[in-house]
Parts: structure tokens; sequence; C-alpha cells
């Protein structure tokens, strides 16, 4: 009878187990999913104001959730000024760069191209980082 009761008694905690394992699979499938969802993307600050060749002023690297804004990012790594549009955000400084009475002005590419919707650029806020190492360059320029 002994060996009856503890027949029934290891079998809870093999379910106990096979549960554990079935949450263990799950968490990594979700573990996977968020990862697919993370993508990397490389801002860099140029000034072509004080020198001929692009002179690089800062560059750093981020993880970030695939669709998250230019200008999400932008913010989150160095200070930035800019009034808001009906068209978006124009972005005035960044790390304290920019003269509007100058005419020196932020304009950015992504992955080398302007961003662009149909014939207009888009605004920093408006734009979407959806490929892994896009890399993201903003220039200060006269106009």
């Amino acid at each position: 009878m002994a060996a009856f009761v503890g027949l029934f008694a290891s079998q809870p905690v093999q379910k106990q187990s096979i549960q554990a394992a079935k949450t263990t699979k799950t968490a990594k499938k979700t573990t996977k999913k968020a990862k697919a969802k993370q993508i990397s993307v490389t801002y860099t600050l140029k000034d072509t104001t004080k020198a001929k060749n692009k002179q690089t002023l800062a560059k750093k690297t981020f993880k970030i959730k695939k669709g998250t804004s230019v200008f999400t990012v932008l913010k989150k790594a160095w200070k930035v000024n800019y009034t808001k549009s009906s068209y978006g955000v124009l972005i005035t400084k960044i790390k304290g760069l920019g003269d509007e009475k100058k005419k020196l002005y932020w304009t950015y590419t992504v992955d080398g191209k302007f961003a662009k919707v149909a014939a207009d650029k888009v605004a920093a806020d408006k734009q979407k980082l959806t490929k892994n190492k896009s890399k993201v360059v903003f220039t200060l320029k006269q106009y």
C-alpha cells in the first residue's frame, strides 16, 4: 500500500515539472519576439559649417523598439531644441548648436537618404526607424 501511495504522490511533481518546462519555453519565445522587435541604430552628429570636411561631433548607438521615431531617439541622446508646426518638428539646436539668425539648421538622413514620404521631406518626429543597423546622420548646415 505504501508503494501505491508513493506512486500517486510522485505524479503531481511530474506535472509541475512539465508545466515549468512549458512556461520556460513560452518565456524563451516571448524573449525572442521582444528581441526581434528591437533594432540597433547609430546616430552621428556632423558640423559642416566650420570646416570644408564634415566634422563628426558625436556618435552613439542605441537598441530601440522597431518603429520608434528618429526624433524620439534623438531626444534621448542629446539636448534638443525644436519648434512644432503642422508639418512636424523643426530641430533648431542639438547640443546647443544651431542658430536661426545665422541660418544654421539641422538636416538628417537615414541610411544616406533624406527621409521622404511621396515628394515631401519628413519631419524627424514622423520618420519611423524599422531597419536593423540603420545609420541616422544629423548634419548642421548653413542655408
